[in-house]
């Protein structure tokens, strides 16, 4: 089965032809542009039947994403509610056998920052996440302003209806 770059490919060597033989169009040459656009048009098809395809999937891709994240926040907040219930039952009745299992506490420090203002600067990371505004750039651009490393660039994308 022929690809759509294919029958681009025969259809310009065909057209390359037509141009060649100065405009005269054989009949073999008329049978072989009625083919390859039906081909075109085919293929064509096919195309935008898979990018439908596609389109359709990675819906229900993000539908999926968001269904596992909602799953996983209630897995982490069950999961904190039992570990919350077996600390208070370990403090109220000290380490529990069950089983295989032995349940103990283990004291830890964890360091809460109350007012991140107060804080001295010693102890604070400045971090620095730069962003270009696209937008701002392509508007100075388009009103005539040259803004050294970046350039405007055509695109073209299909339009499917």
């Amino acid at each position: 089965m022929k690809t759509l770059l294919n029958i681009r490919k025969e259809y310009t060597d065909l057209i390359h032809r037509i141009e060649d033989g100065e405009g005269e169009l054989t009949p073999e040459m008329e049978q072989a542009l009625s083919i390859n656009r039906q081909e075109l048009a085919e293929k064509s098809l096919a195309y935008v039947e898979f990018i439908g395809s596609l389109e359709t999937q990675n819906d229900r891709i993000d539908e999926e994403i968001k269904r596992l994240q909602h799953l996983k926040r209630q897995n982490n907040n069950l999961l904190t509610f039992l570990q919350k219930g077996l600390v208070q039952a370990v403090q109220e009745f000290g380490t529990i056998r069950a089983g295989t299992h032995t349940i103990g506490l283990r004291n830890t420090e964890e360091c809460v920052v109350e007012d991140a203002e107060r804080v001295p600067d010693r102890f604070k990371t400045i971090r620095m996440d730069i962003q270009v505004d696209k937008l701002a750039i392509k508007r100075a651009i388009r009103d005539g302003e040259d803004i050294p490393g970046v350039h405007i660039q055509q695109n073209q994308h299909p339009v499917i209806r």
